[in-house]
């Protein structure tokens, strides 16, 4: 029985280090979208989307993990030399699900700093728009008093 959760458990961190590498996968995709000029939004949203609910699928694994873990604990440890193989095995994946986790977390950082650049250039962008149409906007209503001819300039006899 025990050996069965010990397998569990074992594919329960062989799915994380999976979903680990797809999240660097998205981490490195959202970089590319953040770097490209003009930027799209809606791909770099679907991909936020989906890193979340790998997100939340780690989270479930996590849980399931630590529930599994919490059923054999005092059986492996009692008995350390009887699950050492699994006990390795599970280690050697846990020091690799670590190795991602930093991994993914430096990717975040860049992208956040993309993101900051992208969207300072985009606010630029903006204020540039703001500013010729204001000045379009006070060109056009200047021109346009021009053709009025002030009351006092006119020659009120008839």
């Amino acid at each position: 029985m025990t050996e069965d959760y010990l397998q569990i458990m074992i594919e329960s961190l062989e799915k994380k280090n999976e979903i680990l590498d797809k999240v660097i996968a998205l981490e490195k995709q959202q970089l590319a979208l953040a770097m490209e000029q003009p930027a799209d939004l809606q791909k770099y949203d679907a991909s936020m989307d989906e890193k979340g609910r790998m997100i939340d699928e780690l989270g479930r694994l996590d849980d399931g993990f630590t529930a599994t873990y919490e059923r054999v604990k005092d059986e492996v440890q009692s008995n350390p030399e009887q699950y050492r193989e699994q006990v390795l095995a599970m280690q050697e994946l846990i020091r690799a699900a670590v190795e991602k986790g930093v991994t993914v977390e430096a990717q975040e950082q860049r992208n956040k700093q993309a993101m900051r650049n992208m969207l300072s250039t985009k606010r630029k962008e903006i204020r540039k728009v703001q500013v010729s149409s204001s000045a379009a906007s006070k060109y056009y209503k200047a021109m346009s008093q021009i053709n009025e001819i002030d009351p006092q300039l006119m020659d009120r006899k008839k």
